[in-house]
């Protein structure tokens, strides 16, 4: 791995940590696009995991108490279905496409995210399926928060349990998704230094971000995070397409 690939991999773990701080997402579908821009997108979806993995086990142990569990456990129960299957779209997607799905599935995502849709009335299959595609999408490109935010949207969660739920189910998602890296090996010599290159960084700009939520428009900034995720997700396509 070259200077410049891990100065790339810094600046894009920087920014998405600093971006999740501030908007309360974001940080997979943020760090994953600018990684591919110069690592493969395999090594991008690893480092990603195995970064997401510290930051959601942490988030998730503080937030223990207000998890809304039964919504939870669907959850995991549902990734823990669609993981396999992702992993299998991991393994076996030529580059190019990987990359191509990447860039579409950050687009989904932004709209899942603008929509705020009332499910209410929807019973608990609706929490599994959600589970399964956030599965999927955790151990093919490590964008499986979407589908988790649109569901915890949709159940109108106060903001402190839907952080508290959804660090939960990504930190037991991670560790699954870590493990079947592991055994299928997929976590390189270059990852592990990606990942222990831009471990400062990750923590260097949640630190950053901290003192700044107090002063920025919430509805403002969540635009312009959306914003930028529209061009992470262009930059994506375009490097599959050209």
């Amino acid at each position: 791995m070259t200077t410049a690939e891990l100065v790339m991999i810094v600046i894009a773990v920087f920014v998405a940590a600093f971006t999740q701080v501030l908007s309360g997402f974001g940080f997979a579908l943020m760090s994953v696009p600018l990684m591919s821009l110069v690592v493969p997108t395999q090594e991008a979806v690893v480092i990603s995991t195995l970064l997401g993995c510290a930051v959601s086990s942490g988030q998730a142990w503080k937030g223990r108490a207000i998890v809304e569990r039964d919504i939870a456990r669907r959850l995991i129960i549902g990734a823990y279905l669609g993981m396999p299957f992702g992993l299998l779209i991991f393994i076996t997607v030529d580059e190019h496409v990987l990359k191509l799905m990447l860039g579409i599935a950050v687009l989904i995502a932004v709209v899942l995210l603008v929509v705020r849709i009332d499910l209410d009335r929807a019973g608990p299959g609706f929490e599994y399926g959600a589970g399964v595609v956030s599965g999927l999408l955790n151990t093919s490109l490590s964008t499986n928060g979407p589908p988790l935010a649109f569901t915890l949207q949709a159940r109108h969660l106060p903001p402190a349990q839907f952080r508290a739920t959804i660090n939960m189910v990504f930190a037991f998602s991670n560790i699954v998704g870590v493990s079947l890296f592991l055994a299928s090996g997929k976590v390189t010599r270059d990852g592990l230094i990606g990942v222990a290159v831009a471990l400062p960084a990750l923590f260097i700009g949640q630190l950053c971000a901290l003192p700044l939520r107090r002063f920025l428009d919430p509805a403002r900034f969540r635009v312009l995070v959306l914003v930028l995720l529209v061009l992470a997700a262009t930059s994506a396509i375009y490097a599959a397409l050209k």
